[in-house]
């Protein structure tokens, strides 16, 4: 035996096929009318434009930000008492 949910849902697709399709808009022109874009090695991907991938630097400042968010994870932990460690733990922030 067939649900009856089932049967609104078949006759709701069948009901949606009788409507008009809607007017939309050409936007004029092609998608591929302008220029392909030009593929870059990996290496040079990870630095601005026009230099020269440098690991080892990527490799120390993404260290020294790992080291940062240690630190920070560190000032976060320690428990609040007063106000007064509310605003030391601020001002450590801040820095």
């Amino acid at each position: 035996m067939q649900s009856p949910g089932f049967l609104v849902i078949l006759c709701g697709l069948a009901l949606a096929g009788c409507g008009d399709w809607p007017d939309v808009v050409d936007p004029g022109g092609n998608v591929t009318s302008g220029d392909w874009p030009k593929l870059q090695p990996l290496g040079d991907l990870g630095g601005p434009p026009g230099s020269a991938w440098d690991e080892s630097a990527a490799f120390q400042s993404l260290e020294t930000r790992a080291a940062q968010l240690r630190l920070r994870a560190a000032i976060l932990s320690t428990p609040l008492t007063d106000q007064d460690s509310f605003d030391r733990l601020r001002t450590l922030l801040s820095q």
